[in-house]
């Protein structure tokens, strides 16, 4: 698996270096627990600091399925499977060490432990996180196996602009103008609700069915 291979370590460094920045610049600025908390879920470095350097990693391991492996694998579903086993352990290795730094921090900043209420709420937000990287992936699989050369070609790209354009841009226009909180796809990571967190759920179970089925289409050609 690429995943664990001497080519990601280089990759592994730099995200570990960018999380270590990013928690020691918020350390010093952030003076009590909600400022705290608040600048590490915040939307925008979500968008513009954790996600492009996951995705980047996501398209490293694209690269490795190559049409040399595709078929020494049983078929095209075994194929996808596989990219998507790894792509999926990535996105636990990532968001797991940003979780378990952010922890760290948090514990070195304010001293003790967390209360029960705290580490709730971090664990609700570790589950939101992966599952819209989930969704990312899939999302990115799926405009991959499209007809359309452009979604194809640039499918990690695309899914990324959808991203931060529903989150930074089209979510706040629409509760500015209508006075009532919507969220399309990528946005419920920030909902504070189980509502969420189903809804999540059942966009990726969709998005994986979809990929599936279309992986079964391409075998028969």
């Amino acid at each position: 698996m690429i995943i664990v291979h001497r080519k990601m370590m280089a990759y592994a460094g730099g995200c570990l270096l960018l999380f270590l920045s990013i928690l020691s610049c918020l350390f010093l600025f952030a003076d009590d627990k909600t400022a705290w908390f608040s600048n590490l879920f915040f939307d925008k470095l979500v968008v513009f600091l954790l996600t492009p350097p996951f995705l980047l990693g996501t398209l490293l391991i694209e690269r490795t399925i190559t049409p040399t492996v595709i078929i020494r694998t049983k078929n095209r579903t075994h194929a996808l499977l596989l990219e998507l086993v790894q792509k999926y352990f990535l996105g636990f290795l990532y968001l797991t060490t940003w979780f378990i730094l952010l922890v760290l921090f948090s514990l070195i900043k304010f001293g003790g432990i967390f209360s029960g209420g705290d580490a709730a709420q971090i664990l609700l937000w570790y589950i939101r996180f992966l599952l819209g990287f989930l969704i990312m992936i899939n999302a990115s699989a799926l405009l991959k196996k499209s007809n359309i050369k452009l979604f194809t070609s640039a499918s990690n790209v695309i899914v990324y602009l959808f991203f931060a354009l529903e989150v930074i841009a089209v979510i706040p226009e629409l509760d500015k103008q209508l006075g009532i909180e919507i969220n399309l796809i990528f946005s419920w990571m920030f909902y504070d609700s189980t509502v969420g967190l189903a809804v999540m759920s059942a966009l990726l179970l969709t998005l994986t069915g979809g990929l599936f089925a279309t992986a079964k289409r391409e075998e028969l050609f």
